[in-house]
């Protein structure tokens, strides 16, 4: 205690400012976040454009491993965990109170949006902050009653280094209504033109500054869906049709993930005996379908999983979904929901090889505390580190 006041008073006397700032500008972030507390000066510094321009040129946002996101216990609010892409023991990040989420985004650049229907959070793990957007309609609008088809999507401009959540909101017989809201920029919901008049669904990604999501054509059983594809940063939508051999009986039985840099849509279904020559090789195996989008054309892989992976399911009595791809090229895979022993799964696509790796320190609510009504819904995507603070997006 005793060095941290001589550091925040003397030190800071003695030490010339940029000497102090180039020194935190090397440190890794956690390091960083710790010193916001050593004074009025670090505090305000470290949050200024120059010095976030400066740590990240030292340490380029890139993917270091795994956010994991799960409900509370009691759905009292949303738990954020780090975990190594090797496994090993999950590190609580943040909790955010006081309700679960709709839906969350994947992680942008370390930040995601927290979708609550007229409402949105964007956090940042890394900082532990979070910050609640105004209510897109005030809450006791008639159209607030009616928010099924009303979704927050994330996305990131690269030229304009901006962040923006994009909110969809399509009430059946009426026309649909798109805003945006700039983080640093907008006070409130901005109304944009020229979006399709179909239902959003509660999942998006984001690429090279394009945020993508599958709507329905109508609200009927069975419709269509498209592929819209929102331009961050001029702010104009593009609809992309969807291969029919894409079943539209329902997206939980879909992915859309970033693969190869495009969007791409994961296809599940079991392999027949009879869709190959070799009974041996193929019998309990699982055939997964990777739809990608190159130049808007759809390009489609077949990949015939391991038999480990059946295997593996049949033991948890779980399934196991594509979420995405990591650094080495491999596809990871990972269940929707909280078990005693959670596993992720890397499939390398050219070697026809499955690896697992552990990840303990989880919540497991039936197994800990014998309650079988907390939702376990866990989410995983990849994981950046990211020292922007909400003070610099906010006016």
């Amino acid at each position: 205690m005793e060095l941290t006041q001589q550091f925040s008073s003397a030190s800071t006397r003695s030490i010339p400012c940029d000497i102090i700032l180039d020194i935190l500008a090397k440190l890794p972030l956690k390091s960083v976040v710790r010193f916001r507390c050593v004074s009025k000066f670090c505090n305000s510094s470290v949050i200024t454009p120059s010095f976030v321009k400066s740590h990240n040129t030292r340490f380029p946002i890139k993917p270091i491993g795994f956010l994991i996101t799960c409900s509370a216990r009691l759905q009292s609010g949303q738990m954020f965990f780090y975990a190594d892409y090797n496994g090993g023991s999950a590190v609580p990040l943040l909790t955010i109170p006081s309700r679960f989420s709709r839906y969350t985004t994947k992680s942008l650049n370390g930040l995601l949006c927290l979708d609550f229907g007229i409402c949105a959070q964007i956090c940042n793990p890394s900082t532990r902050q979070a910050i609640t957007l105004p209510f897109v309609v005030p809450v006791n609008s008639p159209s607030a009653s009616s928010t099924y088809f009303c979704v927050n999507s994330f996305g990131f401009d690269p030229m304009t280094e901006q962040y923006k959540v994009l909110n969809s909101w399509k009430v059946p017989g009426k026309d649909p209504e798109y805003r945006v809201f700039t983080l640093g920029t907008d006070e409130s919901w901005r109304l944009v033109d020229g979006g399709p008049c179909y239902y959003p669904q509660r999942e998006s990604i984001c690429i090279g500054g394009i945020i993508y999501f599958r709507c329905w054509t109508s609200s009927s059983k069975g419709s269509k869906a498209v592929l819209v594809a929102f331009d961050v940063g001029n702010e104009t939508f593009q609809v992309n049709q969807i291969p029919n051999e894409i079943s539209s009986d329902g997206l939980n039985e879909t992915n859309l993930i970033a693969f190869g840099g495009n969007p791409a849509i994961v296809c599940y279904d079991q392999l027949d005996d009879d869709d190959d020559d070799d009974d041996d090789d193929d019998e309990d195996s699982s055939l997964v379908i990777v739809w990608a989008m190159e130049d808007c054309v759809w390009i489609k892989y077949g990949l015939v999983m391991p038999s480990d992976l059946q295997e593996l399911q049949d033991q948890q009595g779980k399934l196991y979904f594509v979420v995405g791809t990591i650094h080495t090229g491999e596809l990871v895979l990972a269940p929707r929901s909280l078990s005693e022993q959670f596993y992720v799964l890397y499939y390398d696509v050219w070697k026809n090889v499955i690896r697992r790796v552990e990840i303990s320190g989880l919540p497991d609510y039936v197994h800990q505390f014998n309650d079988i009504s907390c939702i376990d819904t866990v989410t995983v995507s990849n994981f950046e580190e990211n020292i922007l603070s909400f003070a610099l997006t906010q006016n």
